[in-house]
Formats: structure tokens, sequence, C-alpha cells
């Protein structure tokens, strides 16, 4: 590969690993608060509160298994990023 052709697929994976992280994010939050809801359910709603927290907790993962494949994806670009960030630095 060229060096911009590096340069390019490098940033790429960046706004790709940044995109995973904030959907990782967003499903972990929403994970968090439907556990709190099914603790905070009573009677009837229990279940209800319990099947959506398994489904938000499903979700997380989806969402933390996509990152963890995009960044060994990105493995081989990072050192090529950390290179062009450090010539902007400097």
């Amino acid at each position: 590969m060229t060096d911009t052709t590096q340069t390019d697929c490098a940033e790429v994976s960046v706004r790709l690993l940044d995109d995973a992280y904030l959907a990782w994010f967003g499903e972990e939050s929403e994970c968090e608060q439907a556990l709190r809801e099914w603790f905070a359910a009573r009677g009837g709603q229990r279940a209800n509160a319990y099947l959506a927290y398994r489904a938000a907790l499903d979700r997380e993962e989806a969402a933390a298994c996509d990152l963890e494949r995009l960044w060994r994806i990105a493995e081989p670009l990072r050192e090529t990023f950390v290179r062009d960030a450090q010539t902007v630095v400097d």
C-alpha cells in the first residue's frame, strides 16, 4: 500500500472505531437504565422489565463485539495513524 492509501485507511478506521465506540456507549447506557427499571419494577411489570433488560444487554454485547472486531481489524493501521498524528503535532 502507498503511504497515502495507508493514511486514508487509517483515517477511515479511526472514524469507524469512533462510531462503534459511540454505539457501544449508547447501548451500555440504555442497558444500565433498563437494569434500574427492572430493579424498580413491581408486581406484573417486573417480568417485562427483566425481558427489556435482557434485550438491552444483548444489544450492548453485540455493540461490544462490533467494537472489538473493528479494533482488531484496524490494528495494522494504528502505526500509520500515530506516525501521521505525530507529524501534525511536530
